[in-house]
């Protein structure tokens, strides 16, 4: 297969430097000639018409470089009817050292996805054994093209190449809060082919797919139709890229099981993991699987099953007591492999992290499966993907941009993960790479600020031995991203990458958003004003602004992705505003005595603090919008308002000369013991409260550990479910209110919590009511040491221990707005506390104890 291009113009000048991303295999110039495309040029090609999408967007191409219209294409049945080409191929026999010509020829990565491109004499040649490697042949020519002055002239080259690792792909995170229109994923498909990258997996299809039995599955989450697959599936085949999805079969399935329509599927109500001592599942599986199939046409097939933390903690306890945890996972990845082949999938993948424990899993899998080792360290040597090797099974290697849970991504990581893990991969065998991005708690980072970790490991996969050099990679991606090379563009990213390699935030990374949303006076001691670090945020933010001046000039000046630059200054503004909060909050810690000058000073820097935010909001809500549904933006918008309104009581409070409030709620974190740790145990709770007078409203909250009951009076009145996870549709519900009036009476009331941890934790609750009487008396109630607790009911009561009141232990718990069904505002760290303990040995649950006793002491939390 060939496309030929002749009458060119001929010019005498070379570019300087041509920029390739991937780099070629084998370049070579061969003198100081180009030749032009011009409105005359003819493009001649045995492609047949199927594949005729090929030159309709090296068309679109030219044109958008500048030809007035597009050029003329003649088919050609057999090369050697044309003459010319005949010619060309003869002149151009020797161009490529024979050894290398000939081996080269032979493998079987050439063979799939290679091509040969020679510029020479007015004429451009791509020759390619498959439909694969003329479009990678195509891609490259593009961006030759795209590297010379014109936009429409190559040098007179040589080029023969082909992919070391045959598979390139990225995993697109799409299922925790933040799911992309069907048009931006186009776009991610088709600016990533461009760099030559052959996959495109859909993170986790499990929830985000309407399948048609299963209305609850995906429900106001943004969830894409079997329409929206098979549109997406025909627009990436034309981009050469497959499209994967993964799908979980054992871990990572919360967001079903928290619906109570699918706990019975579940190792427990909200959990985790599949029971995979439950048949039943098999014929959900059997079902889910097969509809998938009916919309994605690869024969890839990700199962997941990696994290599948709940197996073996409740319906499946015994089963696996009986046969053992390593047969029971060889029984169940069988199982999914068979249904997977049954409908059609020829390649099963699964992810490493949890059948590499157990070495029956890895003698007894099907040989035929592929593992992707997942990994995100910046190691050199990894030795598990060594293990993996000796059983037999082919290899995937997967590592991360690292934006998962962060403002944006941290390049100076990923770079060498990537690079190390890619490498090391390619040297013990592996067949492919695939890039991940992870949208954890709910996925608040702008997409578009992907590509670029997406870009990098497109050039690294395609030869992971090349040795890398950063800054022409980055001025390839700006002039092929953004149609120019700009040194600003360098100054952009280099600001950002400064910023978290020498931690001028003074926070982790995947705190930042934490501390971003944290309430800016929750806190008014000596002791926390010490831990506000701030030196040096006003050149920060100096340094900030200059990013944000330099991304409106550029705004006007670049030619493609403008939206990127966009999203550029937006992360610039959220530091800035980060900053500045910092400063505030640090000047407003212990204030009691300023002049009226001060205080009024105080008060309007906190009114622009309230303006910047807001207009930081609507901004996010374009960028959001312009790739993503609706869907899931509510929730971080939320936290926004939640920011807003404590500025705005706190210019209320300066402007009544009120002291400092505590803003958290009084409730503190109770347990019984830790009796019965890394077991799964029903604790019960209760308190009497003693009611005087006529109820106008009576509202509860509850925070779990990790199933709560809740009981008023005998009444049941409903459940909570809260569980450390990264998906959305749990950390969406780990608080619930009541409305309890109608369950209460006057004189005692009972309030029980019948608390099941069923990941064998301690088992704490939190609990905070508001009882409003008519006559406008409160009565509140408060998770404290008062509270009773047992483990049998019928027994002796005793009485509960506390880890304390908020923020010491959960991050911070505000203040309900229970009449707008409004919780408590928490951060992601609001059940970490349990899910520590269950994973701790039962020795280091004092350690644990010491570090929040400390945390006391020294204010550290926000």
């Amino acid at each position: 297969m060939f496309i030929y291009l002749e009458n060119l113009d001929e010019t005498e000048d070379i570019e300087k430097e041509i920029f390739l991303i991937p780099q070629p295999r084998y370049f070579k110039f061969k003198n100081f000639k180009k030749s032009k495309i011009t409105e005359q040029s003819i493009l001649l090609t045995d492609l047949e018409g199927d594949y005729s999408f090929i030159i309709e967007q090296f068309q679109e191409k030219l044109v958008f470089f500048g030809l007035k219209k597009e050029i003329e294409v003649q088919n050609v049945d057999d090369t050697n009817e044309s003459s010319q080409i005949e010619l060309f191929l003869k002149n151009n026999k020797n161009i490529f050292p024979d050894q290398l010509y000939n081996k080269i020829l032979n493998e079987q990565n050439y063979i799939e996805q290679g091509y040969i491109l020679i510029s020479e004499e007015s004429s451009i040649f791509i020759q390619a054994p498959s439909y694969h490697g003329i479009f990678y042949g195509i891609q490259t020519l593009i961006q030759l093209l795209n590297s010379s002055q014109d936009k429409l002239s190559v040098s007179e080259i040589g080029i023969i190449d082909y992919p070391a690792l045959k598979i390139r792909g990225v995993s697109d995170d799409i299922s925790r809060g933040q799911a992309p229109t069907v048009d931006h994923l186009k776009k991610f498909i088709k600016e990533l082919s461009h760099y030559k990258i052959n996959q495109y997996y859909l993170v986790y299809m499990t929830d985000m797919f309407n399948f048609s039995n299963h209305p609850e599955i995906g429900k106001d989450r943004g969830g894409y139709s079997k329409d929206d697959i098979i549109e997406l599936q025909d627009f990436a085949t034309k981009h050469f890229i497959e499209l994967i999805p993964i799908f979980q079969t054992v871990g990572h399935w919360d967001n079903i099981l928290h619906n109570p329509d699918y706990w019975k599927y579940g190792e427990f109500p909200g959990s985790n993991s599949l029971n995979i001592a439950n048949d039943k599942i098999y014929e959900l599986l059997d079902e889910m699987i097969g509809e998938l199939s009916t919309a994605f046409k690869s024969e890839y097939f990700h199962i997941g099953a990696d994290e599948s933390w709940d197996v073996g903690k409740g319906g499946s306890s015994n089963y696996i007591e009986n046969i053992g945890i390593e047969h029971v996972y060889l029984n169940h990845y069988k199982k999914i492999y068979d249904i997977v082949k049954k409908h059609g999938y020829k390649k099963v993948i699964i992810y490493h992290d949890t059948l590499c424990k157990y070495k029956e899993v890895l003698k007894g899998l099907p040989k035929d499966m592929i593992i992707m080792y997942w990994n995100y360290r910046t190691y050199k040597n990894y030795p598990i993907l060594k293990k993996i090797t000796k059983y037999g099974f082919s290899l995937i290697v997967s590592p991360s941009i690292i934006d998962y849970n962060r403002i944006f991504p941290s390049i100076d990581k990923y770079e060498k993960n990537i690079s190390n893990l890619i490498k090391f991969g390619y040297e013990n065998r592996a067949i492919g790479e695939v890039t991940s991005s992870w949208g954890d708690y709910r996925n608040k980072e702008l997409r578009e600020n992907r590509f670029y970790g997406f870009i990098f490991s497109a050039m690294i996969g395609w030869d992971p031995l090349k040795e890398i050099n950063l800054m022409y990679f980055w001025k390839s991606l700006f002039l092929h991203f953004f149609g120019v090379i700009d040194t600003k563009l360098i100054h952009i990213l280099s600001t950002f990458r400064s910023i978290q390699d020498r931690k001028l935030l003074f926070v982790r990374p995947t705190a930042y958003y934490n501390h971003f949303f944290a309430h800016p006076y929750s806190n008014n001691t000596k002791n926390h004003k010490k831990n506000i670090k701030t030196s040096k945020f006003d050149k920060l933010i100096s340094d900030l602004n200059e990013v944000v001046k330099i991304c409106e000039e550029l705004e006007g000046k670049i030619l493609r992705n403008k939206i990127n630059i966009r999203n550029l200054a937006f992360i610039a503004k959220h530091k800035i505003f980060f900053c500045r909060k910092r400063l505030n909050s640090r000047s407003l810690v212990d204030f009691k005595y300023a002049s009226e000058d001060y205080k009024d000073q105080k008060i309007n820097e906190i009114r622009e603090l309230v303006t910047d935010l807001t207009l930081l909001l609507e901004e996010y809500e374009f960028l959001w919008l312009e790739c993503a549904k609706k869907e899931g933006f509510k929730s971080i918008k939320r936290s926004y308002l939640w920011l807003i309104k404590f500025y705005q009581e706190k210019i209320e409070q300066l402007q009544n000369n009120i002291n400092w409030k505590n803003p958290n709620i009084p409730s503190e974190l109770i347990y019984l013991d830790n009796e019965s740790l890394h077991t799964a145990h029903t604790t019960y709770y209760k308190k009497v409260i003693n009611i005087e007078g006529k109820i106008e409203t009576a509202y509860l909250q509850v925070i779990a550990g990790t199933f709560a009951k809740i009981f008023v009076n005998n009444s049941y009145i409903g459940h909570t479910i809260t569980r450390h996870s990264l998906n959305f549709i749990v950390i969406e519900n780990n608080i619930q209110i009541f409305d309890i009036k109608e369950c209460l009476k006057q004189g005692e009331n009972e309030i029980r919590i019948e608390n099941s941890d069923f990941i064998g934790g301690i088992a704490p609750i939190n609990i905070y009511g508001e009882i409003e009487l008519v006559n406008n008396e409160r009565i509140r109630i408060i998770t404290d040491k008062t509270w009773l607790a047992t483990r049998i009911l019928n027994e002796n009561w005793r009485g509960v221990k506390s880890f304390g009141r908020p923020p010491k232990a959960i991050g911070g718990l505000y203040y309900p707005d229970f009449k707008n069904s409004l919780h408590s505002k928490e951060n992601d760290a609001l059940a970490l506390l349990n899910s520590l303990v269950s994973r701790k040995s039962k020795k280091s649950f004092w350690i644990l104890k010491l570090v929040f006793r400390l945390f006391y002491r020294f204010n550290i939390l926000e």
